[in-house]
């Protein structure tokens, strides 16, 4: 039997059209799903934020023209409380004092103030961390002071984002000195600190 070219077209295009059909088919069964649409939540949303990056050390400080250096430690972190050692130097020539409780505040990433509340001694956020009590604290030339944060990134809001600070700013006699870091407030916004003390130098 002769088949004519008018009945070789269709045949021929009809085998094509199988083949991609088939081979699609077959490259499909063996694919992963595609992933669900992004969900979009309202701005300033707290699940929408993204979350605060893990501390990193700063960068290794020099002396400031103030003479003063500030330097803050890792903070110690144990079922949702913070401890952090912030250290004041004498890195000049001349002796400093420094008095009471440490005027500090929190900016975020953006260097806006954020709405914190201070609490001098620390009790209000743990009985844990050792207050020696305001003070005048004498600092020679090579000498440090230190005073402690402390604060718990509970989290228990669900209206506004958590608080979170990037920049603590340490008021002083001779201006103010401020050292970077992870300052993770949750939704409390109580930030504790405890008084200056001088560092014992080891003999």
């Amino acid at each position: 039997m002769i088949v004519s070219p008018a009945v070789r077209v269709p045949v021929t295009a009809a085998a094509l059209i199988c083949l991609a059909g088939c081979g699609a088919q077959a490259h499909g069964a063996g694919a992963a799903p595609a992933p669900p649409a992004a969900t979009t939540l309202p701005p300033g949303h707290p699940l929408g934020q993204p979350p605060p990056t893990v501390w990193s050390p700063p960068p290794t400080p020099s002396c400031a023209g103030s003479g003063l250096l500030l330097y803050a430690g890792p903070p110690d972190a144990a079922m949702g409380l913070r401890v952090q050692t912030v250290t004041l130097t004498n890195c000049g020539d001349t002796v400093r004092r420094v008095k009471g409780y440490p005027r500090v505040r929190l900016l975020d990433g953006d260097g806006e103030a954020l709405k914190v509340t201070i609490d001098r001694g620390a009790r209000r956020v743990t009985t844990a961390v050792e207050d020696p009590g305001p003070k005048e604290v004498t600092v020679r030339p090579g000498r440090s002071a230190t005073f402690t944060l402390a604060w718990r990134n509970t989290y228990g809001g669900t209206t506004r984002p958590p608080a979170v600070g990037a920049t603590l700013v340490v008021t002083t006699g001779s201006g103010r000195q401020h050292v970077s870091g992870l300052f993770d407030l949750g939704s409390t916004n109580l930030l504790g600190v405890t008084a200056w003390k001088p560092v014992t130098v080891k003999r």
